[in-house]
């Protein structure tokens, strides 16, 4: 059966065309035997884990023009093998987790997507077949290193390894804070020996302003002769 809102036609394989019908999530009931499959300019949001799982035959995957904005980490489990095409252009999506597009053997659409490009999308284009051409398209709408905002992804982890940049950031603030801890000693100990010294200064003055003890005339020696 195919799903409501949607058209199927078998030509080469069962075509399950869903474009431009409102729908707010993936169907959960589509044909097992679906070769090309379009989901786009929909109001779709999420992709949920093991959605496809049953589509043993897919090749084509079209979710462009919606609202995406998560990926969970299993959502292509039972067709990354199989998958020719997966076109995830033109929607909200700013991060996935790193193994999503794990064994994924599509060519894969990602452009127009606010990326947020850090290590983990690093990773997964990485772990992607054709990642050089698919990390050409992406734009970074934001970076952990802000320099890289606005420019090409590929650009950016040519210029930086973003998967090293929490370690030095890490040995960096491990510095500063052994830097504050050897201020404050240093400090403490000039202030003790200032202190001591303050110390030192005032009871010498004190010993100097004691009356001296004068000897009497008629004061014997402390040893008596004996005669």
């Amino acid at each position: 059966m195919c799903p409501k809102g949607c058209l199927c036609s078998s030509s080469g394989g069962l075509n399950v065309t869903c474009s431009n019908a409102n729908l707010k999530e993936i169907p959960r009931d589509l044909p097992p035997e679906t070769v090309l499959l379009y989901l786009d300019s929909n109001q779709i949001t999420s992709i949920p884990n093991e959605i496809f799982k049953d589509l043993h035959q897919l090749r084509v995957l079209n979710l462009s023009k919606n609202g995406i904005e998560f990926i969970d980490e299993h959502a292509f489990k039972g067709v990354a093998e199989t998958l020719q095409t997966l076109d995830l252009s033109d929607n909200r999506i700013q991060s996935v987790h790193k193994n999503a597009f794990n064994n994924l053997k599509a060519r894969a659409r990602i452009a127009n997507n606010p990326w947020h490009c850090d290590c983990t999308l690093q990773q997964v284009l990485r772990g992607m077949v054709s990642n050089h051409e698919t990390a050409h398209n992406v734009i970074c709408k934001t970076s952990v290193l802000d320099e890289h905002a606005g420019r090409p992804f590929l650009n950016a982890a040519n210029d930086a390894d973003l998967c090293n940049l929490p370690k030095k950031t890490t040995d960096y603030a491990m510095l500063v804070t052994m830097f504050g801890w050897f201020t404050m000693v240093i400090s403490y100990v000039v202030y003790y020996v200032r202190q001591n010294q303050e110390d030192a200064r005032r009871h010498l003055e004190y010993l100097k302003s004691l009356p001296s003890r004068q000897k009497k005339a008629d004061e014997p020696d402390d040893i008596s002769t004996v005669v």
